[in-house]
């Protein structure tokens, strides 16, 4: 028989550390044991157990500290915590660990009144939870936002400027200059987590399935990661300071990216991150899953001006299956290798089509460091790693872990392959040329149409195209649609709209 702990508590302030020490009475009793009404409760009063707990000799009454009650709803299956207003889920995460609570209900009652309440509500210094956006409300990525809760001060994300090259903006020198408890990141695009290297002097939170990603670039690329990257993990919630954080995974382009809710002070703050409807993650789920009520929804929207609907990657998929059932000829995909979903769609319309896919070796090891159900070499039998260029050291050691991998000389042998590319990958190409005829082939472009006017993809899509290889255009968009971004404001219902990430900036609709 399940057994749940009960009981009532004292909070009596740290002379010497600050914050509180929690004297409690803990009882256990079986899960059948609730009351008529459905509720598990500590049978005794505050007044009857305030001597055994404290003593005698303590000048304060039972009612002067700060207390509460915990009982167990059978009906709703969660604990309540009935609690002094001037203690806050910061304040209670002890004891929510000592009562072993798993889910609660954070009640308020004008019974748990102390004088430490009353002193709280005669100051009119109580802090509140504040934001800044520092960059992307009038341009697309490199989003800067300050969270602010009393001396508690946090930077949600940590982006390079897409156009700036090497060098850093000065708002980029600034927020790595300022001091911040912690630094939120939402994924691991360069626009969202770019400058993580730079930042030194305080904890650097991401998800862990984006830490990943990012060590085994840095791992190709022979870089140590940074010491002071710490994860999180979707529905955990964390503290930094008192502002309590809780990820929530959604769908982008980008594997394992996250909305990201603040609370503090009765307040909330939801950053959407870069977030879409029509990936391959159930929508549903999601916003069932996020707060009826927000204070402030800051939302990414890429799309916001756009009344053109996105597809999803499923129709993406049947659209690849068509393109690759024309021909007997091989099929090129130009897209991202860190687009997970896009790789799982083209391995999926591959297989449809019964050809086998080759990645190159690095995104084979971002596909590697995904895991799951991820298609990659040597899990996946009809998946097989190659390598664009002559490799050496670490990069040579780990294409030859590879057990499914082919050279140049062997592709050839079967055309009715999928091979996924990019465009420094030019001279490749035509050696293959050389071994095969690709007259006829196809170039699937599955990337952002504006990188076509930068001059690395420009040379390589004009060349392709000498070549004889016909260029088809099949992408959809990693961002939320206009209709996508109106059904998230109706869930949360926020007091205040704030649009980032975006050419049109959007405030307090």
């Amino acid at each position: 028989m399940k057994m749940i702990k009960v009981g009532i508590f004292w909070a009596v302030p740290d002379k010497y550390e600050g914050g509180w020490n929690f004297y409690e009475v803990v009882k256990s009793y079986e899960l059948s044991a609730a009351n008529s009404l459905g509720f598990i409760d500590y049978p005794y009063s505050h007044y009857e157990k305030w001597d055994d707990v404290r003593g005698a000799s303590e000048t304060p009454d039972c009612y002067h500290y700060p207390r509460g009650r915990v009982l167990y709803d059978t009906n709703q299956n969660k604990h309540r915590i009935f609690a002094d207003e001037c203690l806050d889920e910061y304040d209670l995460h002890e004891l929510i660990e000592l009562f072993e609570i798993k889910d609660f209900e954070l009640c308020r009652d004008e019974h748990y009144v102390s004088a430490f309440t009353k002193k709280n509500e005669n100051s009119s210094a109580a802090p509140a939870l504040t934001y800044n956006v520092l960059r992307g409300k009038d341009k697309i990525g490199e989003n800067l936002i300050e969270i602010s809760y009393g001396e508690t001060k946090l930077l949600v994300e940590l982006g390079k400027a897409l156009d700036g090259g090497d060098e850093l903006s000065d708002t980029e020198r600034s927020v790595l200059k300022t001091p911040y408890n912690a630094v939120i990141v939402s994924h691991y695009h360069a626009d969202h987590a770019g400058l993580i290297g730079y930042k030194k002097d305080c904890p650097i939170y991401i998800g862990n399935g984006a830490y990943r990603i990012l060590a085994a670039n840095n791992e190709y690329r022979g870089q140590a990661m940074p010491s002071n990257i710490t994860t999180y993990r979707n529905d955990k919630s964390f503290y930094i300071g008192k502002i309590k954080v809780t990820p929530f995974l959604c769908d982008h382009s980008a594997f394992d990216s996250y909305m990201l809710l603040f609370e503090a002070g009765g307040k909330s703050v939801l950053y959407t991150g870069d977030f879409r409807f029509h990936g391959r993650k159930d929508k549903e789920k999601l916003l069932a899953r996020l707060p009826k009520k927000v204070n402030t929804l800051i939302c990414e929207g890429t799309n916001v001006d756009n009344s053109k609907p996105c597809f999803s990657e499923s129709v993406l998929e049947d659209k690849l299956v068509g393109i690759m059932r024309q021909s007997e000829k091989p099929v090129l995909v130009l897209q991202s290798a860190t687009n997970i979903d896009r790789l799982v769609s083209v391995y999926r319309a591959a297989k449809r089509s019964g050809r086998i896919l080759y990645e190159d070796n690095y995104a084979a090891l971002i596909a590697g460091a995904a895991g799951g159900k991820i298609p990659r070499p040597d899990v996946f039998k009809d998946v097989y790693a190659f390598t664009p260029r002559v490799l050496r050291g670490k990069r040579k050691d780990m294409f030859f872990e590879f057990e499914n991998k082919r050279g140049l000389r062997q592709i050839p042998k079967n055309s009715r392959f999928v091979m996924l590319v990019r465009p420094s990958m030019l001279e490749y190409v035509k050696k293959l040329a050389q071994k095969m005829d690709l007259y006829g082939a196809i170039l699937i472009y599955s990337v952002w149409s504006g990188y076509k006017e930068r001059p690395e993809m420009a040379e390589f899509l004009t060349e392709v195209e000498k070549m004889g290889i016909k260029i088809k255009t099949l992408h959809t968009s990693g961002h939320a649609s206009a209709d996508d971004i109106e059904l998230l404001k109706q869930t949360v219902s926020a007091d205040e709209y704030v649009t980032v990430h975006s050419s049109v900036p959007t405030e307090n609709e």
